[in-house]
């Protein structure tokens, strides 16, 4: 991994022609270029990527690695033995002092120093073929008649078949191309403080807290154990959905103390000063554009989870996808990339996505979401819920397509009627109308 600064780079252009060019080398960025690697071993050298800052770096972000993002990194091969982390067991959910809290069922779910994680990956790609330039951003790019042209900071340029951009909320790859986010942004706040090793919560537990909306924020507080630069016990806290204008940052701020104060074990541990770190965000969704002719934007670019916010999911699976997309077209010559909305869809993080979504629709008003009702109502041992059913999945221990099952839906008809009396009744009568105008003689349930 080299340093432009210290190159005795030439002014101009490249001579060098790429496969791939990969703007930013976050996470989204070094996964793309790794999932090529091992895909297509032979283009080691071939793969350059192309990043602004000098690594470590700083990132604002809780550091919430899901089971299912540890499988994919098992897949590359990727060592986090020794990485600094924090392993959960348990995820929970909070409306005030109403809670929910399902356990994973495995080990595979960590908080992590982001500094650490994003130069692992990194220096991994850089390890196993790709060229990387750090300090090195990418001021534009456009296209030729054979393929992709970018300027960078110093004045060079440099082509390749492909660009991927993976340069982040606030990148400009986007914008080079005319294809602007659709998703919401949003401010989220975040703050590290010491944690007490001793202390129950949150010790080995990811806590989101969704008051928020009772304080004008349609988002969530988190509380998740994490560790220091110094490998100190730390609480990574914060909160997320404060709209982009004047005066949301204190807003957010006083949400975040408010619900802090439901969580009194937490509270003890903050210290008199708290200095928050501001950072935007946007959420996927599946309306926006997410490649182009020669061009796919992974990670960031193509959103987060709105419901835990959480980035890594959608960076390991839009890497993986865009790799798979970039293969193919460099065997095939088709460079339209016009299944790759469709792979995004296929992956493991849409249908959390999908039940995500619907909780946050649900949870935009001053009361918990049937969603939340359902999951937190008294059940018979051994019985799932929406939540049991969300949490296997982010662990990794259930794939995704359950939401689509009979099971699935089964238990949300079973919960909802119990949550909702009437419900059942009002929905077995609409039943009943329909197959009477139909001309149907079958009964519905309950009519036998």
């Amino acid at each position: 991994m080299s340093d432009s600064k210290g190159q005795e780079a030439v002014r101009g252009a490249d001579t060098k022609r790429y496969k791939v060019i990969v703007v930013g080398g976050g996470p989204s960025g070094s996964l793309t270029a790794l999932w090529l690697l091992r895909l297509r071993p032979e283009l080691a050298g071939c793969v350059l990527i192309l990043e602004a800052r000098g690594f470590p770096r700083e990132k604002v972000c809780g550091g919430g690695v899901s089971g299912r993002v540890t499988a994919s990194l098992e897949k590359l091969g990727i060592p986090i033995e020794d990485l600094p982390k924090v392993t959960v067991s348990k995820f929970s959910v909070h409306f005030e002092r109403e809670i929910c809290s399902p356990s994973f069922g495995n080990e595979k779910c960590f908080v992590t120093r982001r500094s650490d994680f994003d130069r692992l990956l990194l220096e991994l790609a850089a390890e196993r073929g790709a060229e990387v330039r750090t300090g090195t951003s990418a001021k534009g790019a456009y296209r030729e008649r054979q393929g992709i042209v970018v300027l960078d900071g110093q004045g060079n340029t440099h082509r390749a078949d492909v660009l991927v951009g993976a340069d982040g909320v606030n990148g400009a790859s986007r914008h080079w191309f005319g294809a602007p986010h659709r998703g919401r942004k949003s401010l989220l706040l975040q703050v590290d403080f010491p944690r007490d090793p001793d202390a129950a919560a949150p010790r080995d537990c990811l806590m989101m807290d969704f008051s928020a909306p009772k304080y004008g924020i349609p988002g969530y507080a988190w509380f998740f154990p994490s560790i220091g630069d110094r490998g100190e016990p730390v609480v990574n806290a914060g909160i997320s959905g404060g709209p982009f204008h004047r005066g949301s940052y204190i807003r957010l701020k006083e949400a975040f103390f408010a619900i802090l104060r439901h969580h009194p074990e937490i509270e003890a541990m903050v210290p008199g000063n708290l200095r928050f770190k501001p950072y935007p965000e946007r959420e996927y969704t599946p309306l926006q554009r997410v490649s182009l002719e020669r061009v796919l934007f992974v990670g960031e670019q193509v959103g987060v989870d709105p419901f835990t916010g959480e980035g890594l999911a959608v960076c390991a699976d839009s890497a993986e996808a865009a790799a798979r997309e970039i293969a193919e077209a460099l065997d095939t010559g088709d460079f339209s990339f016009r299944g790759y909305a469709r792979r995004l869809l296929a992956a493991p993080f849409f249908p959390l996505y999908f039940v995500g979504k619907t909780y946050c629709l649900q949870n935009n008003h001053l009361q918990p979401s049937f969603f939340f009702n359902m999951a937190t109502m008294e059940k018979s041992a051994g019985v799932p819920n929406v939540v049991d059913y969300y949490a296997s999945v982010f662990s990794g221990n259930m794939d995704g397509r359950v939401f689509y099952s009979a099971g699935f839906w089964g238990m949300a008809l079973r919960d909802m009627a119990a949550t909702f009396p009437g419900w059942w009744r009002e929905v077995g009568g609409l039943a009943s109308l329909l197959r009477r105008r139909c001309g149907a003689t079958s009964p519905a349930p309950g009519e036998e």
